[in-house]
């Protein structure tokens, strides 16, 4: 008889997370041993619990989820990461396979996909949800153009995420542990790089790219 597999829940929504637990406790074979609502709880729950599953939500406060996930397999090598997100743009898709993450669930999916998801990876698989299998596969190819977003450094990505949501230099820059002065140099290589000369704009463009949930 197969143990449960044990699952930590990451996601800034009380909300969602609550949701979450419910669903996969209800699930047979699958046990929520913690939920947290930030990346940096996730790592510490990790070296704590060493579970079969981290599921990440992207966007959330604290450390940058991409690199999370790739601490979450240093910290214990035998976890697995899905990514959890009410986007599913190019630039999180790649990001979450270059972390070595093995499933990316799209919030709008189906939630028993998440359920798919978990036992897929707890066997060695990989699982894309609905939407986010139909993005990939209309994803352009290692040559093509595809988006700006693939010219961007992690920080760069960061920046923009929070710019996005309206924070000022100074806002910003705790929050990344950077100076003010690295921040604008930040964002003058995202102006420089997407081709676009105000912080408005920016803040369009991730809006529209999907780099913050709604």
């Amino acid at each position: 008889m197969q143990s449960n597999q044990s699952v930590i829940i990451a996601d800034d929504h009380s909300l969602i997370r609550s949701a979450l637990v419910a669903l996969l406790n209800d699930s047979a074979g699958l046990s929520v041993v913690a939920d947290v609502e930030n990346a940096d709880q996730a790592l510490r729950e990790t070296a704590k619990n060493r579970p079969d599953v981290v599921v990440l939500d992207i966007d959330m406060p604290g450390i940058d989820a991409f690199q999370a996930a790739t601490e979450v397999r240093q910290i214990s090598p035998k976890t697995e990461v899905i990514f959890l997100s009410g986007s599913c743009n190019d630039h999180f898709i790649e990001s979450a396979k270059a972390s070595g993450a093995r499933g990316y669930v799209y919030k709008g999916d189906d939630p028993e996909e998440l359920v798919s998801a978990i036992r897929a990876v707890g066997r060695g698989g990989t699982f894309y949800s609905t939407s986010v299998s139909n993005r990939i596969a209309t994803m352009p190819g290692q040559q093509g153009g595809g988006s700006r977003l693939s010219l961007l450094s992690s920080r760069e990505l960061e920046t923009l995420r929070y710019i996005a949501k309206g924070l000022s230099k100074k806002e910003i820059a705790p929050l990344m542990h950077i100076s003010v002065k690295t921040v604008d140099k930040h964002v003058t290589q995202l102006m420089t790089k997407l081709k676009i000369h105000d912080r408005v704009g920016l803040s369009r463009y991730a809006i529209r790219e999907g780099l913050i949930e709604p």
